[in-house]
């Protein structure tokens, strides 16, 4: 795949951010500031999506490594 000249990367950027900005208003149409959440649109809370530590606290290795820091002198 050849690389597109600069001209044509930039009018692309400035098409993708105007089509993102677009989705948040429609998203968020109560919100007058929406057009600022454009870079933010991928936020999924499912469990499967999140980092396990929101969901079910310290894994033991962390604990476990705590542990060993608070235990040196």
């Amino acid at each position: 795949m050849a690389a597109h000249p600069p001209e044509l990367a930039r009018a692309r950027r400035r098409r993708d951010l105007a089509r993102m900005k677009a989705k948040a208003r429609r998203l968020w149409p109560d919100d007058p500031d929406a057009h600022r959440l454009a870079d933010h649109l991928a936020f999924c809370p499912n469990r499967g999506c999140a980092n396990p530590r929101h969901w079910e606290g310290h894994p033991f290795r962390d604990l476990r490594a705590f542990q060993a820091f608070q235990d040196e002198p």
